[in-house]
C-alpha cells in the first residue's frame, strides 16, 4: 500500500483531474445540469473539503498515520474510530470507511456549533453535499490506491 506522502501526491493528482472535467463541463456548457449546478462557491466548497479530507481524514486515522498525527492535539477526537476500528478491516470498506469517518466528524462538527449557538437548519443543502462529496471522494480514491497498490504487489 502507498505510504502518506503517495496517498498525498495521488489524491491532489485525481483533484486535479476532476477540477479539470468541471471546467469542460461547465465552461463549454457540455453539461446543462452541471453548469446549473456547479457554481465557483460549490466548487471551491468541494475543493477545500477534499483537500481537507486528503491531509486530515483518511481511512488510515485507526492508526498513527501522517492524517491522525496532524489533528495534533485534537486527536482525542478520533480516539473512538481508532478503537473501533482495526486498521484494513472495516475502515478500508468503500463505504462503512468513509461514512464513519464522515458521521464522525459531522458528529464533532455539530455538537461544536450547537455549543457556539449556531442554528443549524439555516445550512446551504448544496454546500453541505460538495462538502460530503469531497470529503467521501479523497477517502475513496485512498481506498482504491491501497487496493491497487496491494493488488498490484500480489502479481508481482
Amino acid at each position: 500500500m502507498p505510504g502518506g506522502k503517495t496517498h498525498d501526491t495521488i489524491n491532489i493528482a485525481v483533484l486535479t483531474v476532476v477540477l479539470a472535467g468541471i471546467f469542460y463541463l461547465t465552461m463549454w456548457n457540455v453539461n446543462e445540469l452541471a453548469v446549473r449546478y456547479l457554481d465557483i462557491y460549490t466548487i471551491a466548497v468541494f475543493s477545500i473539503f477534499y483537500l481537507f479530507a486528503t491531509f486530515f481524514l483518511s481511512p488510515d486515522l485507526d492508526i498513527e498515520s501522517k492524517p491522525y498525527k496532524r489533528w495534533k492535539m485534537f486527536r482525542i477526537l478520533w480516539w473512538p474510530y481508532k478503537v473501533i476500528f482495526k486498521h484494513r478491516g472495516l475502515s478500508h470498506n468503500p463505504i462503512i470507511g468513509p461514512l464513519s469517518i464522515v458521521i464522525n466528524l459531522a458528529l464533532i462538527v455539530t455538537l461544536l456549533l450547537l455549543l457556539m449557538g449556531v442554528e443549524l437548519h439555516q445550512g446551504h443543502l448544496r454546500f453541505i453535499v460538495a462538502a460530503t462529496i469531497g470529503m467521501v471522494l479523497s477517502m475513496e480514491v485512498h481506498i482504491i490506491s491501497d487496493f491497487l497498490v496491494s493488488k498490484m504487489k500480489s502479481i508481482f
